[in-house]
């Protein structure tokens, strides 16, 4: 939770000067638009990222021309603006002075409506540090009240009149107040592990529970070699599903931002460095994929499979209709596959063909909730989706046909190959099982009609007792049948 403090003294007129990265904003401008970039234009975005080396202010002016970043979205440090648009009522000149490109700068002076003027970098000049601060004294004067959050601002505090503080660190809120220049404090709270673990979406490995099926439905849990690859493989899989979580995150940062409950995700909220963000996620993800390669090269194969199609769905094939709720299935069945090769028995095409129509009702499930939902016009597409709001008689009826071909073959399983497979003492036992997922599955339909399915129903899945009853029946079912 933000922290303020404001000083009680006689009330300050001298003109107020204000930073927009990290300051009116809880992020960066630039590392947003070079995050967009690398998504809506990678090639272009790197060639000219390594151009900056050598001019920093044309790779802003590239981004800011190139680049569609939604800016209207962007979290702002909301105590800030508060006390900013107090400052404003009572008469005090404020001004909004950035390294940002003077683009970006005009196009969020406009959103907040309390700037008397706003400054940025050109083509060839970075307004930063030292040059901020000749800046700041040649136009406003040394008696100016400045506004920053990072360490290249205390160049720009030196000789001014007045600090306030909106960043991170209260070690350099402490030591401008010992220089005796805070007139005020904002402070932010820093990303901790928990911030972290939030956006791992750690609920979501839950997901990776699939790759048990194989060793436990081909009854190898006894062979210890197994048992330890399959665990193996839940934890690196697990790493690299983090990883690709963020980089999904990183790609739909606007689109989220609109989202009436994915806004609150740390990310987007503004809450984790988009930055660290940017480094932490392929490190993730290639970490992952080597260590998958020390288990079985062939895990690491598939798992790499994985990764090209949710990166594919993130970059592109979310926004196709249909075809992104197919990938979905097919992410949950690579699991599968990727189960039997750590566990090292034959895939069943049976147990494949059941994952691809369940998993896919699933997916139409959460995606008829965003279109059932949506608020956009009709005939106009869902910001970030490829579906239009009058789609939600399509997705209902295609999820629930799937449905019903799941159990159908679920129950043309059990009755061609569990029941004569010799495997199961007491195979009767397992005809219960369908009853249950198609229980569940109609459950979870019957609360995506009704606009109550709030997440992803297999997270929903996770927090739900009526979910831990039907499951904890299912295995008991299944254990019966292989014991009694």
């Amino acid at each position: 939770m933000s922290e303020s403090t404001v000083s009680k003294a006689e009330p300050d007129m001298s003109p107020l000067i204000v930073d927009l990265d990290g300051t009116m904003l809880r992020t960066d401008t630039l590392v947003e638009g070079i995050a967009a970039g690398l998504f809506q234009k990678p090639f272009a975005t790197l060639a000219n990222g390594a151009g900056a080396l050598s001019s920093v202010p044309k790779f802003k002016a590239w981004v800011f021309k190139n680049i569609d970043v939604d800016y209207e979205v962007i979290p702002a440090n909301e105590p800030l603006v508060a006390w900013l648009t107090e400052e404003k009522a009572r008469g005090r000149s404020i001004h909004l002075v950035s390294a940002a490109y003077q683009g970006v700068v005009d196009r969020l002076a406009n959103r907040f409506g309390i700037f008397d003027s706003a400054h940025g970098s050109s083509d060839t000049h970075n307004l930063k540090g030292r040059h901020k601060r000749k800046f700041i004294i040649e136009n406003f004067g040394p008696s100016s009240v400045y506004a920053g959050d990072s360490r290249p601002d205390m160049h720009v505090w030196k000789d001014l009149g007045g600090a306030v503080y909106a960043g991170t660190n209260p070690a350099a809120a402490r030591k401008l107040e010992k220089a005796g220049q805070l007139r005020a404090e904002f402070t932010r709270p820093a990303a901790r592990l928990g911030t972290w673990l939030k956006s791992f979406r750690l609920h979501q490995w839950s997901k990776n529970a699939l790759l048990l099926a194989p060793m436990l439905l081909a009854h190898a849990y006894t062979d210890m070699e197994s048992v330890r690859n399959t665990l193996l493989a839940f934890l690196v899989l697990g790493v690299v599903a983090s990883g690709t979580y963020l980089i999904n995150d990183l790609s739909d940062l606007g689109a989220d931002r609109r989202h009436r409950t994915k806004k609150n995700r740390v990310l987007p909220a503004g809450r984790l460095d988009v930055a660290q963000a940017l480094v932490v996620a392929p490190l993730m993800v290639g970490g992952g994929l080597l260590a998958a390669f020390f288990i079985k090269p062939a895990l690491a194969l598939a798992m790499s499979a994985y990764v090209a199609a949710t990166l594919s769905y993130s970059l592109y094939f979310k926004r196709v209709a249909l075809l992104d709720v197919f990938i979905l299935a097919t992410l949950y069945t690579l699991r599968l596959v990727m189960g039997a090769i750590a566990a090292g028995v034959v895939h069943s095409l049976w147990l494949l063909t059941f994952s691809m129509f369940f998993f896919l009702s699933l997916s139409l499930a959460k995606r008829h909730v965003e279109v059932a939902a949506s608020d956009s016009e009709p005939k106009v597409k869902i910001r970030g989706r490829g579906y239009f709001p009058e789609d939600a008689p399509l997705t209902l009826g295609i999820g629930l046909a799937a449905a019903s071909g799941a159990i159908l073959i679920l129950v043309l399983y059990l009755v061609d190959a569990a029941w004569q497979a010799g495997t199961y003492q007491s195979p009767a036992y397992l005809g219960g099982i369908p009853v249950i997922i198609a229980f569940w599955t109609t459950r979870i339909w019957l609360l995506a009609h009704r606009g109550q399915l709030h997440d992803d129903p297999v997270a929903f899945a996770t927090r739900d007792r009526v979910s831990y009853a039907l499951g904890g029946a299912a295995i008991a079912l299944m254990l019966a049948a292989v014991f009694l």
